[in-house]
């Protein structure tokens, strides 16, 4: 279990050196797993760990370096094999990766649309979980930002979602409006946002 301690305000940091340790210990815990996810003989290890749960809450604190290295970690995991992208799903994280999409900073968006890629690239059913979350409103309105990359990674999540045999998903990305947009990446690259 991940204890969840928010960081002090800047002016009582110096008296909680509690607070202080908590913060340095989940930086470290959330780094770790990302650095680990990234290598393949880790992940079952990973798995086995449950660490899918103990990123949840780190999607949701109050630091941004935090919520980013989880979602990379989510990512790197999810990646890997269809079993690590249903415990995406079972253990409820599609809805916050979602909501954050049009809260955060350009480096989490990436990170939280390159989740929801590796989720729906593995199966049909995967991919409509992460329709059924809601992520593609979220995911056209990244194509509409100004950073490529994060244009880059929200096309992708998009052609994963349209590339299996299921009409309905491709009819669901269409009325999404994503077409234009994708369109407007494909002839602009760098600034369809413009």
């Amino acid at each position: 279990c991940v204890l969840m301690i928010r960081r002090p305000p800047r002016s009582t940091q110096g008296g909680s050196s509690a607070a202080s340790y908590v913060y340095k210990r989940q930086v470290k815990f959330v780094t770790t797993v990302a650095d680990l996810a990234s290598r393949p003989q880790h992940i079952e290890a990973l798995h086995a760990a449950d660490v899918m749960s103990l990123l949840r809450p780190l999607l949701l604190d109050n630091v941004p370096s935090i919520q980013e290295s989880a979602a990379i970690a989510l990512s790197r995991l999810a990646n890997h094999s269809e079993d690590l992208p249903s415990d995406i799903v079972a253990n409820d994280i599609l809805p916050h990766l979602v909501m954050s999409l049009s809260q955060q900073n350009r480096s989490y968006k990436k990170a939280a649309a390159y989740v929801l890629r590796s989720v729906a690239k593995h199966s049909e059913h995967l991919a409509q979980c992460v329709v059924n979350a809601g992520a593609l409103e979220s995911l056209v309105s990244c194509l509409e930002e100004f950073d490529p990359e994060v244009k880059e990674v929200a096309a992708l999540a998009i052609a994963y979602i349209a590339k299996h045999n299921n009409p309905s998903l491709a009819l669901q990305v269409a009325d999404a409006g994503a077409v234009p947009l994708l369109n407007l990446c494909r002839f602009y690259p760098s600034d369809a946002a413009d």
